[in-house]
């Protein structure tokens, strides 16, 4: 399934489920609340993969799809609420989404968060 995702544009897909979940958190404002959001994205993600891929794939494989693309979409709910909107910083997040799908996140950013990793309270 991947592949035909990335046939159909691997990067159009990070950026529409992302664009899925900041639609959702403007649609909701402050009434809503994330476990309410990912039940909700949960289900469209998945109606429109079924409706796109339907049986043509098992249901292991097509529900792992949809929980990535569900993480994608929970970081546009979730990234409004606690932080500025910021064009560049999507840019390269959906970026470093899209190099991570392929395959393709290179040794030295991994290292570079890792080491950087804090907690906050």
């Amino acid at each position: 399934m991947q592949e035909k995702i990335q046939g159909h544009g691997l990067k159009e897909s990070i950026a529409m489920a992302f664009n899925l979940g900041v639609w959702n958190k403007q649609q909701k404002g402050h009434t809503g609340n994330v476990s309410e959001a990912a039940k909700e994205l949960r289900d469209t993600i998945y109606w429109n993969m079924f409706k796109q891929y339907g049986d043509a794939y098992p249901s292991d494989l097509l529900n792992a799809n949809v929980e990535f693309f569900l993480e994608i979409a929970l970081l546009g709910y979730i990234l409004p609420g606690v932080c500025l909107p910021d064009e560049e910083l999507k840019s390269r997040l959906l970026a470093h989404i899209e190099a991570r799908a392929k395959g393709e996140a290179p040794q030295q950013l991994i290292e570079q968060y890792s080491t950087a990793t804090t907690f906050h309270n």
